[in-house]
């Protein structure tokens, strides 16, 4: 049985806008997000939430045992690596059926389905990989990747945890179950949008480190909202709100009526001041406005990624471009003074850009994010991860859909095999073969079928050890 939540009231679906910054690649489509909160008892781990959002018409079903109803189901798998210590992997894996006596006329209808799990990590930077599969069509894979910072709230500075943007909040619940925290039923929105059928703002925070006096005057905190573009200017601003305290922590529930907002992509900021002390602290969250009959791409002129260009950010986009571009391309960029290069990468972009109606190129992001990531997880003394044999390929196709290392092999040498699956122009199942051939810790490219690439039929002989 789907112990998710499947949405009985109308809800912008993930298609509305395609292509938002927290949505998943390939054919499962989904929206992902996640909360971080402090861990009583608990000082070195933060409790962490991720949050999902898709389409259950996504999922592929298949007729039950026992009666004429259907079935389908997903499995999630997660995989965060600490950015400084690679030892350090938290995974995680589970597996949902959803069997809630749907007929094929069901398996049509656009239901969303909001889910949600949870972890405990120590606070740091990590890389964090999603994969979600159809269990019943193995080639239906989405995955997200992304850098983040799960913050160490055991500091005894005045501290406000992650904003938890909501559809919906309702009071009560069982503890036990799916969203409910500290006596509150909260119904996340991954997708972040918000806008004609979601005509408010669902808020949930946590507010840690206050200075607790009840016998004392000013024990008590203020609370405000603040709504900003993307550029970080004001464009609405709120009634702060100010409550007593009873404890050193306290939990801020609010909701704002955003419905004069324009469609649009803003950012939310939750300021607390603690009355007592002064000391004032801030989170902010990034939404979309959008209403039926509107354009996102409707805003305040376009902004260029490259308008603030130098000579390090050219290099950069030189190593980035010269993955994806041809010869003659890479040679032209070269020849440009910095205003050329300018113009030739909004070019270069804008043909890529898979929606041009909005303002974010979600191409360009993915490949800039790629190069970082393929920094720091590829990277050695004598050579950038980018310019690795992983690194080249991490970059140019993105985060593989499983791999399968073979590090202990008895008579071969370390090596990896990665997996892509519906690569455009590629075979349904691609495959890289990396190996550790002089023991250095250095993996190279030693097969693939991916057309283009080295191509070695007999790769398996070129990895067994001498002995």
């Amino acid at each position: 049985m789907f112990k998710g939540f499947i949405l009985f009231f109308t809800l912008l679906t993930a298609t509305v806008v395609a292509g938002n910054k927290n949505q998943s690649e390939g054919r499962l489509a989904y929206y992902v997000d996640y909360s971080c909160f402090k861990l009583l008892n608990q000082s070195d781990q933060t409790y962490v939430q991720l949050h999902f959002f898709m389409n259950r018409n996504t999922l592929t079903f298949v007729p039950k045992d026992n009666d004429s109803t259907l079935k389908a189901g997903y499995v999630v798998t997660v995989l965060f690596t600490d950015i400084k210590n690679n030892s350090n992997r938290v995974d995680r894996n589970w597996n949902t059926v959803i069997d809630d006596k749907i007929t094929v006329q069901d398996t049509a209808k656009e239901v969303p389905l909001i889910f949600e799990y949870y972890m405990t990590l120590k606070p740091g930077n990590y890389t964090m990989q999603i994969q979600i599969r159809d269990i019943n069509d193995t080639s239906s894979i989405g995955t997200y990747s992304d850098i983040i910072g799960v913050p160490d709230y055991d500091d005894k500075e005045l501290t406000l945890s992650h904003i938890e943007l909501a559809s919906q909040i309702i009071k009560g619940g069982n503890p036990e179950e799916m969203f409910v925290k500290n006596g509150m039923t909260i119904f996340p929105n991954p997708s972040k949008f918000f806008g004609t059928n979601l005509p408010r703002l669902f808020i949930y925070a946590e507010l840690y480190n206050l200075e607790n006096k009840p016998n004392e005057p000013n024990n008590s905190y203020t609370v405000e909202y603040i709504i900003t573009d993307e550029a970080g200017s004001v464009v609405k601003e709120f009634p702060a709100k100010t409550y007593n305290k009873v404890d050193r922590s306290a939990v801020i529930l609010h909701s704002l009526n955003i419905i004069s907002l324009a469609t649009g992509r803003y950012y939310l900021m939750v300021r607390a001041t603690d009355n007592a002390t002064k000391k004032i602290t801030q989170s902010k969250e990034f939404f979309v406005v959008f209403r039926e009959g509107e354009s996102l791409a409707e805003l305040s002129g376009e902004v260029s990624f490259f308008s603030d260009l130098d000579e390090q950010g050219a290099q950069k986009a030189e190593h980035i471009i010269s993955y994806i571009a041809n010869k003659d391309e890479v040679k032209a960029f070269k020849q440009l003074d910095l205003e050329g290069k300018k113009n030739f990468l909004d070019r270069f972009w804008k043909e890529r850009d898979p929606s041009p109606g909005t303002r974010t190129n979600e191409t360009l992001m993915d490949y800039y994010k790629r190069y970082e990531e393929a920094n720091q997880r590829f990277g050695s003394p004598n050579r950038p991860g980018w310019k690795s044999d992983m690194g080249r390929v991490y970059v140019t196709y993105g985060v593989p859909a499983q791999i399968e290392k073979h590090e202990f092999e008895s008579n071969s040498v370390p090596y990896q095999v990665w997996y892509y699956l519906q690569l455009k122009d590629q075979p349904t199942q691609t495959i890289f073969i990396f190996a550790d051939r002089d023991g250095t810790g250095q993996n190279y490219l030693i097969h693939s079928n991916a057309r283009g690439e080295y191509n070695n039929p007999n790769w398996q002989q070129d990895i067994r050890k001498d002995f």
